[in-house]
């Protein structure tokens, strides 16, 4: 434990050196926070109400999955995940590290979005503050695990770009956030079914704002749980098929 704490501190300083971590974690997904917050609360006042949960779900997906995969292909790239193995540190821990990292990062994140909305954009405050940082948190995970997923997926660098479109674009369109899912036509209806961003907004709604919600809380908190244990269930997995591919 205290190595992994080590390590995880280590990270989190190589975190804050890193112009492209600092890019991806803090000023891209908050200046699409100014820019989004902006557009949606004058276009359509309504979402005011929820605009702190939107905002929060679209910079964590942002964040997460196209920011947390680049630092596990770089250390897959230059052997860097050979050198620990040699040195018996297990793929668990590496995936451990660095999802903290990213979750420190963007919960932070949250929660300068959770203060600044009503400043800046006189929306409402959730009527539940505990709930609203819960949900946050389990979609954190959720994005992590996927971004996690990513990275020992993706050949390269290239391709990581290419495959964290391929989920934040779905995520933007069809999970509920910028326009009710029931407008969406059959297919891209079901398509929003299978993102994790759908059943966190709805538990934001139900759990945090303690407004009407298309699918019961609990269900929806559980679901989300239950995409962050796979995804990083099959990181791991996946992790460790590689690194037996290696030494054959």
């Amino acid at each position: 434990m205290k190595a992994l704490i080590t390590y995880l501190r280590i990270q989190l300083k190589i975190d804050l050196r890193d112009k492209g971590t600092l890019l991806n974690y803090y000023l891209v997904p908050l200046a699409f926070f100014l820019v989004m917050g902006a557009v949606f609360s004058s276009i359509t006042p309504a979402m005011k109400d929820s605009l702190s949960a939107t905002m929060s779900i679209f910079a964590i997906t942002m964040g997460a999955v196209m920011g947390a995969p680049i630092s596990l292909v770089r250390m897959r790239e230059s052997n860097t995940l050979r050198a620990f193995k040699a040195n018996g540190i297990p793929a668990a821990a590496v995936l451990a590290v660095h999802a903290l990292s990213a979750f420190i990062h963007l919960f932070i994140v949250s929660a300068v979005i959770y203060f600044l909305t009503p400043l800046l954009f006189k929306a409402a405050f959730p009527a539940a503050p505990g709930f609203f940082f819960l949900c946050a948190a389990l979609y954190l995970l959720a994005c992590i695990g996927l971004g996690m997923l990513i990275g020992v997926i993706a050949p390269s660098q290239a391709y990581t770009t290419m495959f964290s479109m391929v989920l934040f674009m779905p995520t933007i369109l069809f999970s509920g956030i910028m326009f009710p899912a029931s407008m969406l036509p059959g297919a891209l209806g079901w398509l929003g079914k299978v993102l994790p961003a759908t059943y966190s907004l709805q538990s934001f709604y139900g759990l945090a704002y303690r407004t009407p919600a298309d699918i019961q809380p609990s269900l929806a908190v559980s679901i989300v749980a239950a995409f962050a244990v796979l995804s990083f269930t099959l990181a791991v997995w996946r992790l460790n098929s590689l690194k037996k591919t290696e030494q054959n």
